[in-house]
């Protein structure tokens, strides 16, 4: 049977440290993968235990500098059900937004900006993250957990205290806005559409390591443009890329955040985007599995609440943002590399 929770974006985790157990509402990001946790959450371990590490979220572009530690959890789910994992945390005892910070060159520290700008510090005692997704791997110093290995919903070693064996459940899982459900069966798949994925950036070490899925967009009506997408419950708003030569109706306005520029970009109001999903070859969709269309400024279902532009470069690319939710829930297998799609209204109706 698997393992379900009722809440979303949220799972109640139990984190074991070995002196004090520590119970915390964990938000569930599809769009990374591994756990932050702000050290002063976690007043057991000791402040020199685990190996130096950090992470870097582009999407809300914050730096995460602290130590990796392996740590068992249990994820309370309805009807008093357990998970039980043992992954990677990073405990964070430092963390910046830093939006000119590059994984590739800075490391464990966030540098000033450009113009001498400084970073702004972060709370760390109100950290807590759990990144689920797929298709992260970064070549990034010190960065550890964005493989298959540090994704605490891939790596479940027993349910309700039965220690699970290698037939006993698929690896994967699926989320939906009624919650989230760890591990895959025909019964849970049924009504679910199926695309394929390629193999991600350590498949030959870890099988279980796919890269997003492929999907195509078109822009008031033009020609479509094929690239890759996530599916991010982290964020309400969405970004999107498209590729030179292909500009995308964009408005400068004033920066409603403090901090960082005092002006940001958003495609305009009224731009009409329309993005699908499924299998591809030689980089273009031959099956679509999935598609929606919004148009921005426009309240709809599955509307982000705001877009934003990206510099015009390959590869093309789209993050949806979480109201994706709305309209699809999502399987993933990790297995057979496979994403699936299945309309709300038809979850619904098999729960």
């Amino acid at each position: 049977m698997p393992f379900r929770t009722e809440k979303v974006p949220l799972v109640w985790v139990t984190i074991h440290t070995g002196a004090k157990d520590v119970r915390i509402d964990m938000p569930v990001d599809t769009g990374s993968t591994g756990l932050l946790i702000g050290a002063p959450l976690l007043p057991g371990i000791d402040h020199n235990a685990g190996t130096r590490g950090c992470q870097y979220l582009s999407s809300s572009r914050i730096v995460y500098v602290g130590r990796y530690l392996d740590l068992n959890l249990t994820f309370h789910g309805i009807k008093d059900m357990t998970a039980e994992t043992r992954v990677p945390v990073l405990i964070v005892d430092k963390s910046w937004v830093c939006p000119w910070y590059d994984p590739s060159k800075h490391g464990f520290d966030c540098p000033l900006g450009p113009e001498g700008q400084e970073p702004i510090e972060r709370d760390v005692s109100r950290i807590t993250y759990m990144g689920v997704g797929f298709g992260r791997n970064k070549k990034a110093i010190g960065q550890r957990t964005a493989t298959s290995w540090g994704n605490p919903f891939l790596n479940i070693d027993s349910i309700n205290g039965t220690r699970l064996g290698p037939r006993d459940m698929k690896a994967g899982y699926i989320v939906s806005t009624k919650g989230i459900q760890l591990g895959l069966t025909k019964d849970n798949t049924r009504g679910f559409n199926f695309m394929v994925l390629g193999p991600g950036v350590t498949h030959a070490v870890d099988p279980r390591d796919w890269v997003m899925p492929n999907m195509r967009f078109r822009v008031n009506g033009r020609k479509s443009i094929p690239g890759s997408a996530l599916i991010d419950t982290g964020i309400p708003h969405m970004y999107i890329r498209a590729e030179d030569g292909v500009p995308l109706p964009e408005v400068v306005i004033k920066n409603p955040k403090e901090g960082g520029s005092p002006t940001v970009h958003r495609v305009k109001n009224g731009t009409r985007i329309a993005i699908d999903f499924g299998s591809s070859v030689k980089g273009e969709l031959v099956e679509v599995k999935a598609s929606y269309s919004f148009e921005v400024g426009q309240s709809s279902l599955m509307a982000p609440s705001y877009v934003v532009p990206g510099k015009q470069e390959p590869p093309p690319y789209v993050n949806t943002g979480r109201n994706f939710l709305k309209g699809y829930s999502i399987a993933f297998d990790a297995v057979d590399g496979r994403l699936g799609f299945c309309p709300v209204q038809t979850v619904q109706s098999m729960i």
